[in-house]
């Protein structure tokens, strides 16, 4: 653990990948790069042993704890859909209606009291039924009623994406992506 003062410094940091562009990727183009990140945090949570000068063989693990986002980055990445489901939120399970004859989802009538947070089980449950579903519409009609779709940090079975997510929300801010 280093101090805040080294922790990001440039030869402190690890660049795991670089995502080319001009176009952004979609949610499904990223689970193309995430893979073998995902490979290789699922060998370093059963340990590799690494030779280091003092000490050779040395049994190193790791494991992913959170992921930090914008709003945008975060719902891409983790698998949850955009601000137009009817499952808003990531965190729970929430279910908006759409105003009548539109595809604007109506944001009223919420009550934090009657609040229901989404498990783990419920969110991998939703994503595998969505990755096995082979038709893009029935994928689109399951995004929209779960909120939720494919990630490949999803077979970090260890790995909570519904409470590990954090969203940056004064970045969101910065952006104007805040929604």
């Amino acid at each position: 653990n280093l101090p805040r003062e080294e922790r990001y410094k440039v030869e402190n940091m690890v660049l795991v990948g670089l995502i080319p562009g001009p176009k952004e990727a979609s949610t499904n183009e990223m689970n193309y790069y995430l893979r073998p990140l995902v490979d290789e945090l699922m060998d370093l949570y059963k340990g590799i042993s690494i030779d280091i000068h003092s000490c050779p063989g040395v049994l190193v693990c790791a494991a992913l704890l959170i992921v930090t986002y914008n709003i945008l980055a975060a719902r891409k990445t983790c698998g949850f859909t955009f601000h137009n489901s009817t499952n808003v939120c990531h965190r729970c399970n929430r279910h908006f209606y759409r105003f009548k004859g539109t595809t604007i989802v109506d944001y009223s009538r919420f009550k934090f009291s009657e609040w229901v947070g989404q498990t783990k089980a419920e969110n991998l449950e939703h994503a595998t039924i969505w990755k096995n579903t082979k038709s893009a519409a029935a994928q689109k009609t399951l995004e929209l009623a779960n909120g939720v779709c494919w990630s490949e940090l999803h077979r970090l079975f260890y790995f909570e994406l519904v409470q590990s997510t954090i969203i940056v929300s004064m970045h969101n801010l910065f952006l104007g992506t805040a929604k």
